[in-house]
């Protein structure tokens, strides 16, 4: 598979039209990866997945609620956006979306499907006049599949999931064409300070405390060093001993500052490790959370991070 592949992520129980709508994009000359054709029996799934995503120029995402519903979509929808692939969104069936998935432009099978194929053929660089041929694959669209198979797209439900001008026009175009509406959940969700990133601050602070008794030591031993090399020459002017005080004053205010520096790191850190617990307390109820706790919430994660 080389950088130009198009990686389809979808739902299981739209299988059977991800299947069709992949063997045509193949007939009219397109390189396509999905799992049922890219992942090899004894294969890895995750690392399979993984590396298929990364070497993929172009992320084909199929839009349905059992998409929306599915954790290993939003992963790969994540990896997407972070890489920053060539998103070609595809709605085949009307559903609420997510607030990172409202900002990406997407193409409208629903409401307008003649059009909007037509607009991603020719933005995949492929025969627009084949478009007929896809638009049988609309019929698909309500068939569902088992979730008895070799090799499945396993979906996790996870409640977290916008139409063309042109495929990938600007987020702003989709303002006066909304179809769907908001997942207030997800939306919800996405403002509060992410598990990650407390993570992120606990860490932060276990570094500074390392980095603290580092420098304590090198104090220490700079300290040391330089007044047995003053006592060793005694090439002195001044009594030895001023130096000594004077030296081990500057370590004591090290010391005192550092040790006080990691005391206040290391209750941040208790505080963050609650905070982790907030935060699944606020997402169990997260429909009856408002935005006055959402922004206490964060207000008490940036005091958390200070020192």
């Amino acid at each position: 598979m080389d950088s130009e592949t198009i990686f389809v992520s979808y739902s299981s129980k739209d299988r059977p039209f991800a299947i069709g709508l992949v063997e045509e994009l193949e007939r009219l000359g397109a390189k396509v990866w999905i799992d049922q054709k890219g992942i090899k029996f004894g294969d890895d799934w995750d690392n399979t997945i993984e590396e298929a995503l990364n070497k993929s120029e172009t992320f084909l995402l199929i839009i349905s609620p059992t998409a929306i519903e599915s954790r290993n979509v939003h992963d790969e929808v994540s990896i997407a956006i972070i890489d920053e692939k060539r998103m070609v969104p595809l709605l085949i069936k009307p559903c609420k979306l997510p607030m990172r998935w409202q900002r990406i432009q997407y193409a409208d099978l629903v409401n307008n499907p003649d059009e909007e194929l037509e607009k991603v053929l020719n933005f995949l660089g492929l025969e627009a006049e084949a478009a007929s041929n896809l638009k049988e694959l609309l019929t698909l669209i309500n068939d569902t599949e088992s979730d008895v198979e070799v090799i499945e797209k396993k979906d996790d439900e996870s409640p977290e999931t916008s139409s063309v001008e042109e495929v990938i026009e600007p987020p702003k175009a989709k303002a006066a064409k909304k179809v769907v509406e908001v997942d207030d959940e997800g939306s919800k969700k996405d403002l509060l300070i992410s598990e990650a990133q407390i993570d992120k601050a606990v860490e932060m602070h276990k570094r500074g405390i390392k980095k603290n008794w580092q420098m304590i030591g090198i104090i220490g031993a700079i300290t040391i060093g330089s007044l047995a090399v003053i006592l060793i020459t005694e090439m002195l002017t001044i009594d030895p001993k001023l130096l000594i005080g004077i030296g081990l004053g500057i370590l004591v205010l090290v010391l005192v500052k550092s040790l006080s520096d990691n005391k206040k790191r290391g209750r941040n850190i208790e505080l963050l490790e609650m905070s982790k617990l907030n935060r699944e307390r606020l997402i169990r109820v997260i429909n009856k959370v408002t935005d006055e706790q959402i922004e206490e919430f964060n207000k008490e994660f940036d005091n958390h991070i200070k020192i």
